[in-house]
């Protein structure tokens, strides 16, 4: 009878942690993913413009005070129109326990915002804008508030200079910081990149198609 026991009670033992190793594999640990969606290698012509959005999934991940995140884009062929870009007010809610909402910052990427669209490009840079929210108690820190939240919709002009122009999300890049509370850092998955090709407007295709044919008509009279 004993050992029968011993053999119930073993096999108990196993499912338990089989059971529960299974748990674990299915329930990974929670990270952050910021995700970049707009490009895609879409072909523009100079002069137009177009947008990017910024997304936030926090993955379950919770008491998050601070949160820098740069987009980088190339400054020879794509201009910021910061006046027609705009940004979340408030994300990530913190409930009883937490600090509240987290907002954008009132000095989003380093300047002052003249324009209450949008964020301005990083100090020192013309190349990087950054995405800025803090919470308003950053001891407490917020919670997660569920998936998908929008941060950030910007624009971009159109330069005249044919080519790829490359627009992608740092976290590396200088003032950008993923903070929780005392102090402590976290890093975040970064989806998406985008590469915008530069055609030249049909207007000018045409007139040096035009061009050439005339150079050949031409060549072909006088011989």
């Amino acid at each position: 009878m004993g050992r029968r026991a011993n053999r119930v009670r073993t096999a108990f033992i196993r499912w338990v942690c089989a059971a529960a190793l299974f748990t674990a594999m299915a329930n990974p640990a929670g990270a952050i993913m910021i995700t970049l969606d707009g490009a895609n290698g879409q072909g523009l012509l100079p002069g137009s413009q177009f947008s990017v959005t910024v997304s936030l999934d926090t993955e379950d991940t919770k008491f998050i005070t601070l949160m820098s995140i740069g987009v980088l884009f190339d400054e020879t062929r794509l201009s910021y129109a910061r006046s027609l870009s705009s940004t979340t007010s408030y994300i990530l809610w913190g409930g009883k326990g937490g600090g509240g909402y987290m907002k954008a910052s009132s000095t989003c990427g380093g300047y002052p915002q003249l324009n209450p669209a949008g964020c301005s490009l990083r100090v020192n840079t013309s190349n990087q804008i950054n995405i800025d929210y803090v919470s308003t108690d950053l001891q407490g820190g917020t919670k997660n508030s569920g998936t998908g939240i929008q941060l950030v919709t910007l624009v971009f002009d159109v330069l005249a200079k044919p080519g790829n122009a490359a627009i992608s999300l740092s976290q590396t890049s200088p003032g950008n910081v993923l903070g929780q509370p005392g102090g402590q850092t976290t890093t975040a998955t970064l989806m998406g990149s985008g590469h915008v090709s530069v055609v030249p407007e049909p207007t000018t295709g045409l007139l040096l198609g035009l061009g050439m044919a005339g150079l050949c008509f031409g060549g072909r009279r006088r011989a």
